[in-house]
């Protein structure tokens, strides 16, 4: 897997072009867990932390997503390639 370091803008362009299923890394709070994009909307992205998904009896509407802000934002993995705007 490679990882092509960017800026938080160039981050942002990116999730915009997201669809549902990507894997984002996100800090919240001071803590960080990865979760799958649910939705890409206007002010932020509705995520399902993968904790969540692992307890998921897999029926729809089982597992609620949260919203988190762009600037949570850290990673971005799309077709094998991080896009992460932590140092090295």
């Amino acid at each position: 897997m490679s990882v092509v370091h960017v800026s938080e803008e160039e981050l942002h362009a990116k999730l915009a072009k997201c669809i549902a299923g990507e894997r984002l890394l996100i800090e919240h709070e001071g803590k960080r867990f990865s979760a799958k994009i649910q939705h890409v909307g206007m002010t932020g992205v509705k995520v399902i932390p993968e904790t969540q998904l692992k307890h998921s009896h897999k029926t729809p509407g089982d597992v609620e997503g949260v919203t988190v802000p762009y600037d949570e934002i850290l990673e971005l993995e799309v077709k094998g390639v991080v896009y992460s705007r932590l140092p090295d």
